[in-house]
């Protein structure tokens, strides 16, 4: 394995190679001995900005260690805590997107691949059984679901049989469509006028902006799939002239739901049990505090994707404060991720609830996408970054890491 310190100093290793293969990543062409060391790159990159943590970290544990402690002990004990908790949360989210670029380089990736990741990292943050157990529950998912799509797709070969399979909706022979068999969805092609029919007849459809959504069938064992409506007057009017990015989005929201299936992405109340029964204040902020920064980590992964295809064919400078204000900030915008959480019914006249919500929710969470997004303006204005050669640098990464990471990236570009 490859750290940046070598890759800057060997020229065969430079960091513009780095920087191509990243490009290459977002572009689907790297080959797989290219993708290995994009991949140990950026692990190596991780520990080197994520401490690792000695031994198994279990915050249950720890929690309940640090609640017997004399007073003057217990908050250098909490601030400890916090900090592994954090390198773990950090870790967790970083395996995976290791584990969707994996799935997304290679659908027929094994499972054994992508347990020995798990481990890899477990080696470095201290997963406890529980969480691996998690991350495994997430891998079987994927699997499961994708050999659904491609044992419908070997049952079915034919194009119509197939639509109407899955969706009930009987298509002409004559009408044009296509198909392709995505990691975990049928992607089906069509026009307006079919599209719209499968629309209707479509399951709780998830819809995108650009003439699309996202849907399961009818048929008892829940295959996903997406429509991409190709009328080409349609697409000549929009940001989105060949659908790639409709389908990008409609995977998006098929990995929202499993990850929603095996993660919960509102994570549910009832983990405030803790909460409500503790009296010592330290710990019962502390208990509320890591509730409220598991569901924030997930919305911000949403942010992020948001940010990234709403930013991808327009120009940034149109795209400013007010957006991240009307999209995520705003009460009554359409990504008012956290609002739920925020107004549990249950917590509306608890003072401690309303406000540590306001602190990490509100104000900690806008904070981190508005430093996120100038960071990401900076790059293109000042670093003179492509808005794609930046989206391919900064797309794997949080939005809380995106200010460090285009740090180093300028620094690298100045020397």
């Amino acid at each position: 394995m490859e750290n940046f310190q070598k890759l800057e100093i060997n020229p065969e290793n430079s960091f513009d190679k780095y920087k191509t293969l990243k490009e290459k990543e977002l572009l689907g062409q790297l080959t797989q001995e290219e993708f290995e060391k994009l991949l140990d790159f950026d692990f190596e990159e991780k520990l080197q900005n994520n401490t690792p943590i000695n031994g198994i970290f279990s915050s249950e544990e720890e929690l309940q260690k640090i609640k017997s402690l004399p007073k003057e002990q217990k908050r250098e004990a909490l601030a400890i805590f916090k900090e592994n908790l954090a390198r773990q949360r950090e870790a967790l989210a970083t395996l995976r997107v290791f584990i969707e670029r994996n799935i997304e380089f290679n659908h027929d990736v094994s499972k054994e691949k992508l347990l020995a990741l798990t481990e890899k990292f477990s080696a470095k943050y201290g997963f406890t059984s529980k969480q691996k157990q998690v991350i495994e529950k997430l891998i079987n998912k994927y699997f499961e679901n994708h050999q659904k799509v491609l044992e419908i797709r070997q049952q079915f070969p034919d194009n119509y049989e197939l639509i109407s399979e899955l969706t009930g909706v009987k298509i002409d022979e004559e009408e044009k469509i296509d198909i392709l068999v995505g990691p975990m969805t049928i992607d089906i092609y069509t026009e307006g006028f079919n599209a719209g029919r499968l629309y209707e007849r479509a399951d709780k459809p998830v819809i995108f902006k650009y003439a699309g959504f996202a849907s399961q069938s009818v048929i008892k064992n829940d295959i996903y799939y997406t429509v991409i409506n190709t009328d080409k007057k349609l697409r000549k009017n929009s940001d989105d002239p060949t659908g790639e990015i409709t389908k990008k989005h409609e995977h998006e929201h098929q990995k929202n739901r499993l990850f929603g299936e095996v993660f919960g992405y509102i994570k549910s109340p009832i983990e405030l049990k803790g909460y409500i029964a503790e009296k010592d204040i330290e710990i019962k902020t502390t208990i509320l505090e890591n509730f409220f920064i598991e569901n924030r980590i997930v919305a911000l992964e949403r942010v992020r994707d948001e940010i990234i295809a709403y930013t991808k064919t327009r120009d940034l400078s149109i795209f400013n404060e007010n957006n991240l204000e009307n999209l995520f900030f705003s009460k009554k915008g359409p990504y008012d991720y956290l609002g739920p959480i925020r107004k549990l019914k249950k917590f509306e006249n608890d003072p401690l609830y309303q406000k540590t919500a306001q602190k990490v929710l509100v104000s900690e969470y806008e904070i981190i996408i508005e430093d996120a997004f100038d960071s990401y303006v900076k790059l293109v204005t000042v670093g003179k970054y492509s808005t794609q050669e930046a989206i391919a640098l900064l797309t794997d990464k949080t939005l809380f890491e995106w200010p460090k990471t285009v740090k180093r990236l300028l620094e690298q570009r100045n020397k």
